[in-house]
Order: structure tokens, then sequence, then C-alpha cells
């Protein structure tokens, strides 16, 4: 992450906290061992940080991650 400064406000937090959650809990990350819950916490904080601040958009991001990882 470039900007360790960049700040989110609390709606935007509570939507990459859920997404997060969301992902790791999915199938299709436990199966998939080459992306740890690190990787997608910063990929759904970079896709924030470019302005991606729907639920669905953070998810969909993060799986297209872990499709590309395997």
């Amino acid at each position: 992450m470039n900007n360790l400064k960049q700040q989110f406000d609390t709606s935007t937090v509570a939507v990459m906290r859920q997404a997060l959650n969301e992902v790791v809990a999915d199938r299709r990350f436990l199966v998939r061992k080459s992306v740890t819950p690190l990787e997608v916490a910063e990929h759904i904080l970079e896709q924030a940080a470019l302005g991606v601040r729907d639920l669905n958009g953070l998810k969909s991001s993060a799986f297209d991650k872990l499709g590309a990882a395997a």
C-alpha cells in the first residue's frame, strides 16, 4: 500500500470489513491456498483507495484476484 496516511470514513471501513469477511468465508477462497487473508485485505484497501466503495465491487475485485492467482 503506497499511502499509509489514507483515511476512510466509518461507512467505507464497514463496507471494506464486510467485503473481507464475506470473501474469506466464501468457498472459493477456502479452496485456494495461493492468496492469504492479508493479501485480500490489502487488495480491498487498494481498491477503496482507487474509489471503489460498494460491497459488490470490492468483493468482485477480490474474487477476480483469487481467479488470477489460481
